[in-house]
């Protein structure tokens, strides 16, 4: 079938291809067209199912209309979440979004900036790996527009959109003392990425606030081992080897694995060991006991992200690197 071009358009309306491309360019603000016109031309290019030609559109004005979006886990329902919502909001603006997944890699991060930059995307939304501040500063000296979101390099200057995870943390955490906990682990990434870190912190404010800290009680979880990190901190919990009462999931994927594992050990949740985690997960659904769990503003995030990307698309000396921390709430 024959792709529809802006001279059938303006063929079929009756005025100059110029028009036309005036009109579904957006540029008919300034009166140049009638209102009446603008509107006939739109409705004709709907009825003969108008598709601009997004290359041509690109070499002649130097943008591609589309940005780069690198999340660090498909399979997390977070970042899935994310991803929806940041293609919707840059979809009402006239971009298409480009998702590819770093599985928290900082090279195949690096690679994929790299081959979006072949793609000549217009800018980014990034969620960064462990160690790839270098991958990122470049964007930076490049002027590359750029929004980093859930976590950040503390040096590295960039807009940021992240939750307040200490807060969050701390929230989790006195939730579990005020059910009566006393002896409260919390599962964590092994990384030096500042969203853990002050997730750690917060954890640890409100077990030092109520003198029941120690530091036995914080298991490190490594991403690439996290079924195995798990399965061997919870048989001790299993076999009372431990006295844990209480444990807060630093993350979604974590708290899956590790409530599958618990009731796999015929260990009772809230019975033998209460529970809170962040972000819910479709798998609770399905179990016989409520989980509390953080749940992060997802969609106002994507919509902060996007509307800082967006005003660096329009103007580049709107970056001006700051961090917006939105506040998350424990369901209890």
């Amino acid at each position: 079938m024959k792709r529809t071009s802006i001279k059938d358009i303006a063929q079929a309306v009756g005025v100059s291809a110029a028009t036309v491309s005036i009109v579904l360019t957006g540029k008919a603000k300034n009166g140049r067209v009638s209102k009446e016109m603008v509107e006939k031309i739109k409705v004709v290019a709907k009825e003969m199912n108008y598709q601009p030609n997004r290359l041509a559109r690109s070499l002649q004005s130097g943008q591609s209309q589309t940005i780069g979006l690198l999340i660090a886990d498909i399979l997390n329902p977070f970042f899935a979440n994310l991803a929806f919502h940041i293609q919707e909001e840059m979809r009402k603006a006239g971009y298409a979004v480009i998702i590819m997944n770093t599985d928290e890699d900082s090279q195949q991060m690096e690679e994929m900036i790299e081959l979006m930059q072949c793609r000549q995307v217009d800018g980014f939304i990034i969620v960064p790996a462990e160690s790839g501040e270098q991958s990122i500063q470049q964007l930076v000296d490049h002027y590359v527009p750029l929004v980093l979101i859930d976590r950040y390099y503390p040096n590295v200057q960039t807009s940021n959109v992240l939750i307040d995870n200490f807060d969050a943390s701390y929230q989790a955490t006195q939730y579990l003392i005020q059910q009566g906990c006393r002896n409260i682990a919390l599962f964590i990434y092994d990384t030096r990425l500042p969203h853990m870190e002050g997730r750690v912190n917060g954890y640890m404010e409100a077990m030092k606030e109520n003198k029941l800290y120690d530091d036995h009680f914080i298991k490190k979880i490594s991403y690439k081992n996290i079924t195995e990190d798990i399965c061997k901190e919870l048989q001790s919990v299993a076999e009372k080897k431990e006295l844990i009462d209480g444990i807060v999931f630093g993350t979604n994927t974590i708290a899956v694995i590790a409530l599958k594992q618990l009731f796999k050990l015929k260990v009772k949740v809230p019975e033998d060991v209460r529970v809170v985690c962040f972000d819910k997960s479709e798998v609770f659904d399905f179990l016989p006991v409520p989980i509390p769990y953080i749940q992060q503003p997802i969609q106002s995030m994507a919509r902060m992200a996007s509307r800082l990307l967006l005003e660096q698309l329009e103007d580049t000396e709107s970056r001006n690197g700051s961090t917006y921390r939105l506040p998350a709430e424990l369901i209890s």
